[in-house]
Formats: structure tokens, C-alpha cells, sequence
């Protein structure tokens, strides 16, 4: 299992231009920097916000890194790479939640940046205030990641440039779920993010992280539960009706 993961993390990062990767992490840790300086030039609580902006900038760069390595595999689909996955025993499905999961992999870089950019400027890690809602937020939110970009994997498929579409996801995800948390919102706002499903999925991150919780902790993971094991069977739903259609068409979209 260990080494196949290795072998999609490769093939995701073969996916993305070098010279594009490493600007991409040079980026996303000037965002932080840039966000943080502005907050400390206006008077804000830097401190304070800097735990909001920092783990709202982890669950973007995970998830945005899994996205946009979803739309890259439309390549593989055009190549002719995908008949051969179709072809071997691996059940599609699970091919593609391995396949996101390795992809989110590559976010690992950025996010080292990020922790060294707060370090730096505030002279101690990011810290968190509860440590096991944390841990059980980050399993939630990671599962939903890789369950929704696996299944946005073959959605983009069915585009020759996938580019406008992962720009959608990349930002409607987070932001619907509350990667700015509702918690430093008005009131009025904040009460609608209880309607959203992504909300108990995204948002718990840095509630846990922060100790500041919109809803009830145990009621909010329950209900992600929830929602991560409806997005698991989206992503099975996916998986299988484009195995369907490749059977009935021969093909899986704009090839």
C-alpha cells in the first residue's frame, strides 16, 4: 500500500511543471506573510488572527493541491493511461481515492514552508487548543478531500481544459465549509454556515485549532462523519458511472 501511494505521488508531481510547483510553494508562503503584515499594519490582533489565517491556509493548500492534481490526470485520460487502469484488477474507485491521496501529498512542502513562516515571525509553532478534536478534525477533513477530489477527477475528465472548473472547486469547497471560520464572522453570517454540509467537514479544523466552536464540538464531528461517508459514496457513485460509460462509449469524456 505504502509503495503505491509512492509510485501516485510520483505520477501526480510528473503531472505539474517543476518550475510551476516550486513557485506555487514560494506563493503560498508569501500569502501567508503578506496577510499577517497586513493585519499587524492595520492594528489587528496578529496573534490571534495568525491562528485563524494560518490553519485556514493548511485546509486550502491541501485541499487546492489535491484539486488541481485531479484536473492534471485528464491527461492520462486523453493518453490512454486510464483503459489500462480499467484493464488491471485496482477497482476504479479506489484507485482514484489512492490516487487523490498520494496528490495531497505534494502538499506536504508548502505546508513545512508555512509552519517555518509563523515560527519565524512569532517564535513558536502554530498551536493548537485541543489537540484530539484537532487530530480527528484533520482525519475528517482529509477523508472528505480525498473522497471529493476523487470524484472530481472524472468530472474534469469530461472537459479538455479542466482549468475554469478546478478554479470553481478549488474555491467553492473551502469557502462553503468555512475555511474562513464562521466563528470570526458577524452573527448573521455565521448562522448560515450551519446549512452547509462541507461546513462539518472544513470548519472543525480550525475550530479545534482555535477552541472556538460555531456549534457543539461532538454534535459538529458527528454530523462530519456523516458527511464524509456521504461523500465517500459520491465518489463511488462517480467512479462507477464512468466505468459505465467508458463500457457503453468507450471513452471518458473530452478525449
Amino acid at each position: 500500500m505504502f509503495g503505491d501511494l509512492l509510485r501516485e505521488a510520483w505520477l501526480a508531481a510528473r503531472l505539474q511543471p517543476p518550475t510551476s510547483y516550486v513557485l506555487g510553494l514560494f506563493v503560498n508562503s508569501l500569502w501567508l506573510t503578506v496577510v499577517l503584515l497586513a493585519i499587524a499594519w492595520y492594528g489587528g490582533d496578529l496573534r490571534e488572527v495568525a491562528r485563524v489565517v494560518f490553519w485556514g491556509s493548511v485546509v486550502f493548500t491541501i485541499f487546492s493541491e489535491g484539486t488541481w492534481s485531479a484536473a492534471a490526470f485528464s491527461n492520462y485520460v486523453r493518453s490512454g493511461v486510464m483503459d489500462y487502469v480499467v484493464a488491471s484488477p485496482a477497482r476504479l474507485h479506489l484507485y482514484l481515492t489512492a490516487a487523490s491521496l498520494a496528490s495531497s501529498m505534494l502538499a506536504l512542502p508548502a505546508l513545512g514552508i508555512q509552519v517555518a513562516v509563523y515560527y519565524l515571525l512569532f517564535g513558536e509553532p502554530p498551536p493548537m487548543a485541543q489537540p484530539a478534536y484537532f487530530a480527528a478534525s484533520l482525519l475528517i477533513f482529509l477523508a472528505s478531500s480525498f473522497f471529493i477530489t476523487a470524484a472530481a477527477t472524472m468530472f474534469f475528465a469530461r472537459f479538455r481544459n479542466p482549468s475554469l472548473a478546478a478554479n470553481v472547486v478549488q474555491w467553492a469547497v473551502p469557502l462553503s465549509g468555512g475555511v474562513i471560520p464562521p466563528t470570526a464572522m458577524p452573527p448573521e453570517a455565521a448562522r448560515w454556515f450551519a446549512y452547509s454540509p462541507l461546513h462539518y467537514v472544513v470548519a472543525p479544523v480550525t475550530y479545534s485549532a482555535t477552541g472556538r466552536w460555531l456549534l457543539d464540538p461532538v454534535f459538529t464531528m458527528a454530523a462530519g462523519l456523516l458527511v464524509a461517508a456521504g461523500l465517500g459514496l459520491l465518489s463511488l457513485y462517480a467512479a462507477e458511472s464512468a466505468y459505465r460509460m467508458f463500457r457503453r462509449l468507450g471513452k471518458w469524456g473530452a478525449e
